[in-house]
């Protein structure tokens, strides 16, 4: 193995820095929300699920805006266990069946009642959960926070996260001194 001179070192670390302040490729929002788990099928039935339980209102946008089914699929997408995979697919089938129990139809071919009352249903015994379809609503409610509370959109406009700034008034903390 050869010894780098003192010149090559120098050269070999200008190169580096060099190649660090190149601009960085951006990928296109639309490459970034590419499904990678679930269907096209499955990837409207958490989208929809999810905007239903965070909407929109006129504080902030809802799950959708913040892009709460394309995280949740790209987590899936990188899980090495097959176990949540498996689960989310589980779950998505107990929509479907339930759907089709009070509606006769799949959960996107029904009209927004119809979705609310499958959602209702699910939603019921959240403290207690038997059916398929209650487990998975626990699941995708859990998934669905956690999801738009790390987005910008949850952050920043429903939660008002100003950045570390310093606090005043009731919760600015405890100064034991």
């Amino acid at each position: 193995m050869s010894e780098l001179s003192r010149r090559e070192m120098l050269q070999a670390t200008a190169a580096a820095a060099a190649a660090l302040s190149l601009p960085s490729v951006t990928i296109p929002a639309r490459a970034q929300a590419a499904k990678k788990f679930f269907t096209p099928a499955e990837f409207a039935v958490v989208d929809e699920l999810s905007d239903m339980i965070i909407p929109t209102d006129d504080k902030s946008g809802g799950a959708r805006a913040a892009g709460v089914a394309a995280y949740i699929d790209a987590r899936l997408a990188e899980s090495f266990e097959p176990e949540p995979q498996v689960q989310w697919r589980t779950g998505l089938k107990a929509v479907e069946d339930l759907s089709h129990e009070l509606n006769s139809k799949a959960f996107m071919d029904s009209t927004p009642e119809q979705r609310l009352a499958v959602l209702t249903r699910m939603a019921a015994a959240e403290s207690d959960p038997k059916t398929p379809a209650e487990k998975f609503f626990k699941q995708i409610k859990g998934e669905t926070v956690h999801a738009y509370y790390t987005s910008k959109i949850g952050i920043h406009d429903d939660q008002g996260y100003k950045g570390n700034v310093y606090q005043t008034g009731e919760y600015a903390g405890f100064d034991p001194t």
